[in-house]
């Protein structure tokens, strides 16, 4: 009997170290570029929005398209993931963004910003639902956690070093006639179109099409999925009654007020600092901190959720903290070192909630349910990125300053953060396993 559980232990570590090295890094690169693609607007429009006479409120409104469509999109997207496979429909994905991300250095007003944005946001939609739907079918429940992590902390990491990269390209205004701000769209569109090249040679569908596991290995992991899909609460239920059910309403209405957070705080935090009295460079560099804070905080929360089996308030708390610095930050305003604490408190807590909140859907969602539950969620969830920058933009352009824009953002993440409890989902387990994680 030792013997057997020996063999099953060594058996799960070494399948699920092949599936981590080979997917989590391709998978989260491509994350990392997508984040950068997204969100490089916020360095942009530190000389975008007054080279083309951007009011504060109208750049929000601009940034925010790009959720139009992101919301739209998302479900249909991740149901032809589902229909035709990971491997074509991500590399289809990386590619339309890359090209719509390039065209944004082609914009003149507010109406062609908000097209480009609206396409970049059909182009994105089908990526992140997509991996986390595609981690249900290879990373078994208690490895799924720390994937998630990893894959979180790529994209924290993106938005810690795509300020100051943003930042010194920004410096080759002028350089073949074309200003700054084009040529952070031009120059940060290029690594998503080779990630297109490369995504076909390297993802595969399931683990039944994985040449680099063992026949050992792959009826191990299929056991191990089909178990846990069996066993899921919602596996017999179907996709419509699933999207109706109290939990998944809980689930995405916090996840609204997360988004709420994140996207008031991602698309100014630039402007924030540069009502500090800061150059455009130093900016840019300060910038940086609150997400590289983010992204140690974000790997850290979901090692210790994996480690405890508990993924409820290992989300709860962190939304907390976020909600406490948000408020801190608008008390503040005026006094910038107090204002960055704030905002590298805001910062650790937006993003160690993240990968603990994607568990919650995918404890109980079954593989009838899984793709358009997951999609379901962020869609309507993300309609905060709309809904954030344009209240942003309106209370900065009213108030004359930020303080009001972060007491908003910091009281709907405050009430989101009371609201997911009663999803009842994520507590910890009476028992949990002893087998390794990797």
């Amino acid at each position: 009997m030792s013997s057997t559980v020996e063999q099953s232990a060594a058996l799960e570590r070494s399948a699920m170290l092949k599936v981590a090295w080979r997917l989590v890094p391709f998978l989260g690169l491509a994350y990392f570029v997508n984040a950068l693609d997204r969100t490089n607007v916020a360095i942009a429009a530190l000389t975008m929005n007054k080279s083309l006479g951007f009011s504060a409120a109208e750049y929000g409104f601009g940034a925010g398209a790009f959720f139009w469509s992101y919301v739209l999109f998302q479900v249909p997207s991740n149901l032809m993931l589902a229909r035709i496979g990971a491997r074509r429909w991500l590399t289809l994905v990386i590619f339309a963004w890359g090209l719509a991300s390039a065209s944004t250095a082609l914009i003149t007003d507010v109406t062609s910003f908000a097209v480009v944005r609206f396409l970049l946001g059909v182009a994105e939609a089908g990526y992140f639902p997509g991996v986390i739907f595609f981690m249900t079918r290879w990373f078994p429940s208690r490895h799924r956690g720390r994937a998630m992590g990893i894959f979180f902390a790529f994209s924290a990491v993106a938005v810690s070093t795509a300020s100051p990269i943003s930042g010194n390209i920004l410096a080759l205004h002028g350089w073949l006639g074309l200003a700054g701000w084009q040529w952070i769209f031009l120059i940060e569109a290029v690594p998503a179109l080779i990630l297109a090249v490369v995504c076909p040679f390297l993802l595969r569908d399931t683990p039944q099409n994985a040449a680099w596991l063992t026949a050992d290995e792959k009826a191990w992991l299929a056991r191990q999925l089909a178990t846990e899909q069996s066993e899921a609460p919602a596996a017999q239920v179907s996709m419509l009654r699933t999207l109706r059910d109290g939990r998944m309403i809980v689930m995405i209405v916090s996840y609204f007020g997360i988004g709420c957070g994140i996207y008031a705080n991602i698309f100014f935090l630039p402007l924030i600092i540069k009502d500090m009295g800061f150059s455009n460079l130093t900016v840019s560099y300060m910038a940086a901190l609150p997400a590289a804070l983010g992204a140690v905080g974000m790997v850290l929360n979901s090692r210790h959720s994996d480690r405890t089996g508990e993924r409820m308030l290992h989300t709860a708390l962190p939304m907390l903290l976020a909600a406490l610095g948000l408020l801190f930050t608008g008390a503040t305003v005026g006094n910038a070192w107090l204002e960055m604490i704030g905002l590298c408190v805001a910062g650790v807590g937006m993003s160690s909630c993240l990968p603990t909140f994607w568990t919650l859907p995918t404890t109980y969602l079954g593989v009838s349910a899984a793709a358009a539950g997951i999609a379901m969620i962020n869609s309507l969830g993300n309609i905060s990125g709309y809904v954030a920058p344009q209240a942003v933009g309106l209370l900065r352009d009213w108030t004359g300053n930020y303080s009001a824009p972060m007491y908003a953002a910091g009281g709907v993440v405050l009430v989101a953060s009371a609201l997911l409890p009663f999803c009842g989902v994520g507590a910890a387990p009476a028992r949990l396993s002893r087998a390794p994680v990797t």
